[in-house]
């Protein structure tokens, strides 16, 4: 008689038994588990914990006085919140907050590529393309800058060798830095 309570209780259906007090199995499934019951003195027993605890809680929730709370209750206690709570204000904050949600975002990806493959190919593919474009806008810029400077190289060339013009240029570009600065420095004042 021990060793069949030993055998039925390594294979007891303890997951089912929440379940079957919820009503959320099969007509098949509720017969197999009440026959259970009528073996296994402990799932009988799990099943009127379970009952009862759930007849507790529905006692509780009817015979619950409703608590009065102050008129504003929601008003002190979002004023409470922002007080006690820093948020993301100083830089270390921020930083801090970046590298969880990154750290986060990562386990994320390499949990979900675990379970499926194609997540992990995809992001794979996404990190391509995104290396791909910006690898194409640094080469624009790299290559803006060079002719610009090419330019620039070209245009000095010849204003150093006319010397008129060159003086000329050098005087108009200050006066309009002169100029530009000190309404920069105006505006500043005032606000």
């Amino acid at each position: 008689m021990i060793e069949e309570t030993a055998k039925i209780g390594a294979s007891c259906p303890r997951e089912e038994i929440a379940a079957y007090v919820d009503g959320e199995i099969s007509p098949r499934e509720e017969l197999e588990l009440e026959m259970h019951f009528a073996v296994c003195r402990t799932c009988a027993d799990e099943l009127n914990s379970q009952k009862q605890l759930l007849c507790a809680l529905d006692s509780f929730c009817l015979n619950e006085n409703e608590i009065e709370l102050p008129e504003n209750f929601t008003k002190i206690i979002v004023t409470t919140a922002e007080s006690r709570v820093s948020g993301l204000r100083r830089p270390q904050e921020r930083r801090k907050a970046f590298f969880i949600c990154s750290a986060l975002f990562l386990l994320l990806l390499v949990g979900l590529a675990g379970e499926n493959e194609s997540i992990l190919s995809s992001s794979a593919r996404f990190a391509e393309q995104f290396t791909a474009v910006v690898g194409f806008v640094a080469h624009l810029v790299f290559d803006i800058s060079v002719g610009i400077a090419v330019i620039l190289r070209f245009l000095s060339n010849q204003f150093v060798f006319d010397s008129t013009l060159s003086f000329g240029f050098i005087a108009v570009f200050f006066i309009i830095s002169v100029l530009t600065l000190s309404r920069l420095v105006g505006r500043f004042d005032r606000a």
